[in-house]
């Protein structure tokens, strides 16, 4: 753990040089020997060497400006730079460290114009599009910044961390739909990261492709271990994408105007009954056409939907019936979740689904039914306990009308003809092998527990199997974070402190870069809060190799502690190379607040990848 000290630089004090008297006779010896030794040299040395010394090269340019940056006297490093630019002005790298230099001084668009005439002769120089993409961030120039990172992306194909940072950043400006392309090029790259493909699945799901959505997610499920951490944080958003929540994607804007002309909703108004009657009396036959003539007066009659849904699949039209069924889902209303229709739809989408012979996209069906009907009553809205009440089903109660139905789950689902479908299943898939009996040790020490820090935590542990605890490295997985501590968050190769006015620092990313070599000796993430901190606030950051298998008590292989001072909004971690080197891979960075590391204090995550010295970046 670090705090954040002041960096005093020193200076170094040239020592005073004391002149003796000399007595005139000594100095006319002295002059008389001078003009001897003059003669000699101008007579035998070679007239090369009494040419006047040339200035000093480009790269001793560079040696002092960045020495004299480095020991704080930023004033006479720019002096350095512009006698060596007056000599060569076209000098492409004096120029970058000018613009380096102008970054950390609170010279900000100079630096810009430094990096911008810099491309514009060289704008394959990804150094320098970092410096100016970081530059950018820094100064909340968020459409700018993106612009910036795609120029990186087009010269870095094989990147897979700039195209997955585009895509987390045009999220954070509601560009959700840019942010699916970008999400998909970062899955292409790596394929094999599930919880890469989780947030595609929930971009899918924001810009209300609910089907693509719950493809991606499925994928997972068909690739991770059963009873895995990243299993969980899957079947979680499937159950999202399936909507067994309130969540209907960000893009989801419900109309609450009638649909249609005054002769179409009179036309539906008749043979609504009619339609109605034909499908509750199992006339399926009868039922289709008019139930397909209402959908084309109101197309988004989720009800309606369901109907049509329910009558193909009984008429064996299974394709079609599982289309509408779901249609029915994402159509339905954003309470009531746990409806008897909900729960029919997904329990005939099995059914139909079993009938193509789609087992283990059944499975799945029949397996959310399962958790949800596992749902324990004490998740759902109950009366105090001082008062010994039955829960109220009465539709006048003031309870919060968001607020989970109070109707147990259970009781909608007929377990008996649950299992007998799940059984039609097994027999055509193997079935998973039983977790280990052993699962108790497998739980990390109680100074790294990951249980919530709060008075539930004994009914969590007491409910749930260690298995299905939150992992955090696969808390984040599928979702964004509940709130933003971070407004950025910079890898960077070094750092420098900028003392303000007020009293406080600002800490500069220099040389920033999301890829290090395996020789690199510290790698920093600096960072900006979105607010300064009112009081000493400890921030941690643990990283993995992202590709490593997650298990309970696992020590990250690096990590650091900062504790923020009161006011102080700018702040960085370093993590060291391990006692080797770094291992060449994606490292993931977790980034928690507060005094405890769980999934529940995690406020932010942060990604950099090490490259050997001879790997194509």
């Amino acid at each position: 753990m670090h705090k954040h000290r002041l960096h005093i630089p020193t200076r170094k004090i040239m020592p005073s040089i004391h002149t003796p008297v000399y007595q005139f006779s000594c100095v006319k010896n002295m002059v008389v020997l001078g003009s001897s030794l003059v003669f000699l040299f101008l007579t035998f040395v070679p007239p090369a060497f009494t040419q006047v010394p040339a200035i000093d090269s480009e790269d001793a340019l560079i040696q002092r400006a960045t020495e004299a940056w480095i020991d704080g006297s930023t004033p006479h490093a720019l002096e350095i730079l512009e006698e060596g630019l007056a000599e060569n002005p076209g000098s492409l790298t004096l120029r970058t460290l000018r613009g380096n230099i102008l970054a950390t001084s609170r010279h900000h668009q100079e630096a810009l114009d430094d990096f911008e005439a810099v491309l514009k002769e060289a704008p394959e120089a990804l150094a320098v599009r970092w410096a100016k993409w970081s530059t950018l961030t820094r100064l909340g120039n968020g459409a700018l910044a993106i612009d910036e990172l795609q120029r990186i992306a087009q010269r870095e194909p094989l990147n897979p961390l700039v195209p997955l940072r585009l895509a987390q950043d045009l999220r954070k400006i509601d560009r959700l739909e840019e942010s699916v392309v970008w999400y998909q090029k970062a899955v292409n790259l790596v394929p094999e990261m599930p919880g890469w493909r989780l947030n595609l699945a929930r971009a899918l799901f924001d810009v209300l492709q609910y089907d693509k959505a719950r493809q991606e997610v499925q994928q997972v499920l068909q690739t991770v271990p059963r009873h895995s951490p990243v299993e969980m944080a899957a079947r979680n958003l499937l159950m999202i994408t399936y909507g067994a929540t309130k969540e209907r994607g960000r893009r989801y804007q419900p109309i609450f105007s009638p649909e249609g002309s005054a002769e179409d909703r009179k036309r539906w108004g008749l043979i609504r009954h009619q339609g109605w009657e034909h499908f509750a009396k199992g006339r399926y036959q009868e039922a289709e056409p008019i139930l397909r003539e209402l959908l084309s007066l109101k197309p988004n009659d989720h009800r309606v939907t369901y109907e049509l849904g329910v009558s193909l699949m009984e008429l064996g039209q299974y394709e079609e019936a599982i289309n509408l069924l779901q249609k029915g889902i994402e159509l339905g209303p954003t309470s009531g979740s746990y409806s008897e229709v909900f729960l029919d739809s997904i329990f005939r989408i099995g059914q139909s689904l079993v009938a193509l012979q789609r087992w283990d996209e059944a499975l799945l069906h029949f397996e959310i039914l399962q958790e949800i009907a596992t749902v324990p009553p004490e998740s759902l809205k109950a009366p105090s306990s001082k008062e010994n009440k039955p829960v109220s089903n009465d539709s006048e109660t003031t309870d919060d009308p968001d607020a989970p139905p109070t109707t147990l789950s259970g009781k909608m689902i007929d377990q008996e003809k649950l299992s007998y479908w799940m059984e039609q299943v097994w027999q055509h898939i193997p079935r998973p092998e039983k977790a280990s009996p052993d699962a108790n040790e497998m739980l990390p020490a109680s100074a790294l527990t990951e249980l919530p820090p709060d008075q539930d935590s004994t009914l969590v542990a007491k409910k749930f199997t260690p298995d299905e605890l939150f992992h955090t490295r696969a808390s984040l997985m599928g979702r964004d974070a509940d709130f933003s501590w971070f407004q950025f968050v910079i890898p960077a190769s070094r750092v420098m402190r900028d003392d303000l006015q007020v009293g406080n620092h600002e800490f500069i990313p220099i040389h920033p870069n999301d890829t290090f070599p395996t020789t690199q000796q510290e790698i920093y993430l600096v960072f900006a809060l979105v607010t300064a901190s009112y009081d000493a606030i400890p921030l941690t950051a643990q990283c993995f190799l992202e590709t490593s298998p997650i298990t309970w008590g696992k020590a990250p292989l690096v990590q650091d502690q900062v504790v923020m001072s009161t006011n102080e909004q700018s702040g960085y971690f370093i993590l060291s190379s391990p006692k080797t080197e770094w291992m060449p891979g994606l490292y993931r960075c977790g980034l928690f607040v507060g005094d405890t590391v769980s999934a529940y204090t995690q406020a932010d995550e942060v990604r950099f990848r090490i490259v050997a010295p001879n790997q194509p970046s």
